[in-house]
């Protein structure tokens, strides 16, 4: 028995070490087969997390097996894009099973797929990839139309505006129709079916509602607000004096301009402002003339009459002055002329702007009178344009730029009727931009940067101009064309360098 007991004792010890070997040899195997994981790329350590953008989600049932292209889209911690020298290695999972990579679906019948890829510890959100049994050449997946004119914003003038739409139908894969190719539509506007897309004429006063339809499928409603003419009838004609500061040049040379330029300059100023240019390029849709002109000013600060209608030169050492400089600022300042007897113009040479004007100030009474503590006028360089004069005269009259910038597309201006974008995040493409949903539309406003052709201001821009008129106080708004105006008490106040520009 002692034997016995000996020998099942040696027995379990060699079992033992049996046991151990077998497992160290599992763990020895399990590491060579295990995979290796690659070496992540430079900077991965900055990417947070990523989403699979597939080049197709949709695919056509028909026999056989379809390869899946799938490209990583990075994010950083904050949700900001992160851009890899080299994209590194994605796992593949379909339906929860690694597969291969570059994966593939069956596609015999219609099904639906939930793909999503693991990198190293992260792990993608699931798309879903979709086979359908459908007519590729007929099959609508979805539709719209829009207004497809100088903005998108959806205001339009009773009687006035003629406005053009855009349709979209997409095909199975949710890509859009090329026109050629394209299944028939209807298209409604206000109940009724019109034939034409392009300037249909707004009739009406109210909400104006308009969709198209394809088969029994019918894009959503959108509403068209059309609104009636003002009464503009009154025009504002306003004195002006052009301050031309120079440093010596002769007169007729472009730093110091003849009066024959400026009466040119204003002409065609006032052909702009009164709706008698005529433009290579249509207007926007819901544009209205101001009625707004300008003429030379006849008489003097003094009371008698300009050696130069409408012309005041002053010499000046310096040949030219910063924007953005207080010193600037306050030069136009000191010389500017009783603002409620002229509108104030400088030409001068300027270094980092083509032009800019100040908002009209807020009036408020204090104890020493009605002061003004900074200028209020335009200015514009010595090689200015009418674009210039007319951008700067929006800005005189309280228009903003019709822009946003910086990292957020906002309203930029506050009037619905002109477009919002963000002039910095924008794409261009010619004279079109995209707006806050990246949507292309047809820039035509004065009141923006380009590429815009320039030529229309919008009905919520003349009305806030002729009420800047009409209840501004520092404007020579009763000015007679003989130079005569009506009393305003005014005095020159302690200037404030806070007060700044827009360009």
């Amino acid at each position: 028995m002692q034997y016995f007991f000996q020998f099942f004792s040696s027995f379990r010890n060699c079992f033992k070490i049996i046991i151990w070997v077998a497992i160290g040899f599992g763990f020895l195997l399990l590491n060579a087969c295990k995979e290796e994981e690659e070496p992540m790329p430079e900077g991965f350590n900055r990417v947070a997390g990523f989403q699979l953008i597939p080049f197709d989600s949709v695919f056509l049932a028909m026999p056989g097996e379809k390869e899946l292209r799938l490209s990583p889209k990075f994010t950083g911690a904050f949700g900001d894009e992160v851009t890899l020298a080299s994209i590194p290695s994605m796992k593949i999972f379909i339906d929860g099973k690694r597969v291969d990579n570059p994966a593939t679906i069956p596609t015999e019948k219609e099904r639906e797929f939930e793909v999503f890829a693991k990198i190293g510890q992260l792990t993608s959100k699931p798309v879903k990839i979709r086979v359908v049994d459908v007519n590729p050449r007929t099959y609508v997946s979805s539709l719209s139309v829009s207004m497809d004119d100088s903005t998108r914003a959806p205001y339009a003038i009773a009687g006035k505006s003629l406005v053009d739409f855009k349709v979209r139908v997409f095909d199975y894969r949710g890509k859009e129709f090329l026109i050629s190719e394209r299944p028939a539509f209807k298209f409604f506007f206000d109940g009724v079916q019109v034939e034409n897309l392009h300037r249909v004429p707004v009739l009406r006063l109210g909400e104006i509602p308009f969709w198209i339809e394809v088969g029994n499928k019918k894009s959503e409603v959108k509403i068209l607000n059309s609104r009636e003419i003002p009464d503009f009838s009154k025009k504002h004609s306003l004195p002006v004096v052009f301050h031309v500061v120079h440093s010596g040049q002769a007169k007729g040379t472009m730093e110091n301009p003849n009066q024959e330029y400026f009466v040119q300059l204003l002409k065609e100023t006032n052909e702009w402002l009164l709706g008698k240019t005529k433009f290579n390029f249509r207007k926007g849709h819901n544009q209205i003339d101001p009625n707004i002109e300008f003429y030379l000013a006849n008489v003097g600060p003094d009371g008698n009459p300009l050696i130069e209608s409408g012309v005041n030169r002053i010499f000046s050492e310096k040949p030219s002055f910063p924007y953005g400089n207080d010193s600037t600022y306050k030069f136009l300042f000191d010389q500017m002329w009783d603002p409620n007897k002229y509108v104030n113009i400088y030409v001068m040479n300027i270094d980092g702007a083509g032009g800019f004007a100040f908002y009209p100030p807020n009036y408020t009474p204090d104890a020493s009178g009605n002061s003004l503590s900074s200028f209020y006028g335009f200015v514009i360089h010595h090689w200015h344009s009418i674009y210039t004069m007319v951008h700067e005269t929006g800005h005189f009259l309280g228009l903003p730029h019709t822009f946003s910038k910086g990292t957020s597309c906002v309203d930029g201006d506050r009037f619905p009727d002109t477009e919002t974008y963000n002039d910095d995040l924008k794409k261009t493409m010619n004279y079109l931009k995209t707006n806050c949903e990246e949507e292309y539309f047809y820039s035509t406003n004065m009141m923006d940067y380009g590429p815009s052709v320039g030529n229309t201001l919008t009905l919520d821009q003349v009305t806030k101009m002729r009420t800047t008129l009409e209840n501004g106080y520092f404007l020579p708004v009763n000015s007679t064309l003989n130079g005569k105006t009506k009393s305003r008490t005014w005095s020159r106040g302690v200037f404030d360098p806070t007060v700044k520009p827009i360009d």
